[in-house]
């Protein structure tokens, strides 16, 4: 019997380190999903608290220019007020004072009934304040203005505009205030226009210290800053104009900010987290521009935006697998080392036993199986019979005149007689068969499963024609392997290893005693 097969150790290494390289892939797969989405999670709640912070802000200062409008509607000096040039110029000095006292608004105006502005302050690029009474109402959206303020709850209008000065537009807003009736004057409007700038440069300080991109949106367009980091860059488009960046590029996301008070809107690769400011909660009401007809004010919104983009995205996951790419290199080359030292040294240990069960097994003249070996074979041949009904056949082999060969041409003749015997063998059984040495000359041959005696005889008649098939290996003789041949089949004559063997044996003797005294030459010399 051939020795027991063992894998070289490339074989085994490549098998080994494949099934690792495999799992340490899928494990930092799933370690960069986790990281991933735990810091997608984070960002999102960062992006939320700073959404949040943004509105109070907003909050903040509405509350506060609801409270500059209400001093200055309140003031004693309009309820006596008339128009005449010195009345006009001692209030006209208080809104001048209030305007550089505050550095907030570009212009507050008195405008009367009629919508002729009785009061102009305009706040200067360079600081200066600029004092006017008694003009013309030479604008449309003043009358108007003046007649949506008398029919809004608390008389309070909004309106987002663009101050176009010697220097670079900026964003404003318009807020406006109807006198109360008194008993010897008319109702007037004060209007305010708040620097925006102001308030969106606070905005985006909180976007800022966090990395992100906000985008304030108003129910009819949205500011947004040319330069995300200059705050003082911001711009108005008109959503209806359709230049509007956000709905061109995500109208989807659009559509679902538009029409949601706050939350997260995903997109590829990126999301934006919004919040609605409603300033007619703080007392303010909308006014839209140039149409004409119907005093019904609209309520104003205003949505805070953080945007992050796939680029931010794209950059987390960058900084995620700078991190996760070395660490998977790292071990898969410790892997690679480990596999390597493993798979040599269990080829060499598959090898040493295999070594050690060929020299434990087998005879070491003929290869075939020993004494031992060939019995524990045998009777797992009857195991399976038992449990299968597969039988098996034991073929007893005996060599005739093996003491003269060893006389008259030596020892090393009769190894090599031995050898070529078993070599014959093999050759005319199958590769599942067995063959095993019981004896110095005596050999014996399992053959399982078989189908029967008649099988098991032709298998014998082939062991025995391949025995006398060529001359005998030794001396320079023609004389072939001469041999006596024993059958037993089980389960006719037998099913244990003991009642098979003796069976065969006796067969054997039966076959060398038919033998005619004549069969063999009387010496081997040539």
């Amino acid at each position: 019997m051939a020795s027991t097969a063992h894998k070289p150790w490339p074989r085994v290494f490549a098998r080994i380190f494949a099934c690792g390289a495999l799992l340490i892939g899928l494990g930092s797969i799933a370690v960069f999903e986790v990281r991933r989405l735990d810091q997608l999670t984070r960002l999102e709640a960062d992006k939320a608290a700073v959404v949040s912070a943004q509105v109070n802000l907003f909050n903040d200062v509405l509350h506060r220019l609801r409270g500059d409008l209400l001093i200055l509607s309140g003031q004693s000096e309009l309820d006596a007020l008339h128009p005449d040039a010195k009345d006009l110029s001692d209030l006209a000095r208080e809104y001048a004072e209030f305007v550089r006292a505050l550095g907030l608004y570009d212009a507050i105006r008195l405008i009367g009934v009629d919508g002729r502005q009785l009061i102009q302050i305009l706040n200067g690029e360079s600081g200066e304040v600029h004092v006017a009474v008694d003009l013309p109402g030479d604008r449309f959206r003043d009358t108007l203005a003046l007649e949506r303020a008398r029919s809004a709850p608390g008389g309070m209008l909004m309106q987002n505009d663009v101050k176009r000065t010697a220097g670079a537009p900026h964003p404003a807003m318009r807020f406006a205030i109807t006198t109360p009736a008194a008993e010897r004057g008319e109702r007037k409007m004060i209007e305010l226009v708040y620097r925006a700038d102001t308030l969106f440069a606070r905005i985006l300080q909180y976007a800022l210290r966090s990395n992100t991109t906000t985008i304030l949106l108003t129910h009819d367009g949205y500011w947004r800053s040319e330069d995300d980091r200059d705050p003082h860059s911001w711009y108005y488009y008109d959503l209806a104009s359709g230049a509007a960046p956000l709905a061109l590029a995500y109208p989807e996301a659009w559509q679902k900010i538009s029409e949601g008070e706050s939350g997260t809107i995903r997109i590829a690769n990126g999301f934006f987290v919004f919040r609605t400011v409603h300033p007619a909660i703080k007392g303010f009401w909308g006014l839209e521009k140039n149409i004409p007809g119907g005093p019904t004010p609209e309520a104003p919104e205003w949505r805070v935006i953080s945007f992050v983009s796939p680029e931010t995205t794209a950059t987390l996951e960058g900084r995620i697998l700078e991190f996760l790419v070395p660490s998977t290199l790292a071990a898969l080359l410790t892997w690679g080392l480990l596999s390597w030292s493993f798979s040599v040294y269990w080829s060499n240990h598959r090898r040493r036993q295999a070594r050690l069960l060929h020299q434990a097994t087998t005879d070491p003249l003929t290869g075939a199986l020993n004494r031992a070996a060939f019995d524990e074979r045998l009777r797992a041949a009857l195991a399976r019979f038992a449990e299968t009904g597969e039988s098996c056949a034991v073929v007893f082999i005996d060599l005739d005149r093996f003491k003269a060969i060893n006389d008259t041409y030596g020892h090393d003749a009769g190894d090599a007689c031995l050898r070529e015997t078993v070599a014959r063998i093999r050759a005319a059984i199958r590769d599942d068969d067995i063959v095993g040495r019981i004896g110095g000359d005596e050999f014996a041959v399992v053959l399982s499963p078989i189908k029967g005696r008649d099988a098991a005889l032709a298998v014998q008649g082939k062991i025995a024609a391949k025995l006398i098939s060529a001359p005998a290996p030794y001396g320079n003789t023609d004389e072939p392997i001469h041999a006596s041949i024993g059958l037993a089949v089980c389960p006719a004559d037998g099913t244990t290893a003991e009642m098979l063997l003796r069976t065969a044996d006796k067969d054997m003797y039966g076959a060398k005693r038919r033998r005619a005294p004549h069969a063999y030459p009387e010496d081997f010399s040539v």
